[in-house]
């Protein structure tokens, strides 16, 4: 099983969207799917927290 991203890798995207850099141009910068950021972006704005899901 993949280990997932880092939780500064997270948070530097949602900044960078936040910024108002385009979603398409932060996945392609850091190599991470457009799908990944558009998860990441949503579970901020719903739980507070973008980090990675642990003991599950």
């Amino acid at each position: 099983m993949p280990a997932p991203y880092s939780d500064d890798l997270r948070q530097k995207a949602i900044e960078a969207v936040q910024r108002g850099d385009r979603k398409t141009h932060v996945s392609r910068m850091l190599n991470i799917s457009r799908n990944t950021l558009d998860l990441w972006i949503k579970r901020a704005e719903q739980q507070g927290e973008y980090g990675a899901i642990r003991n599950y």
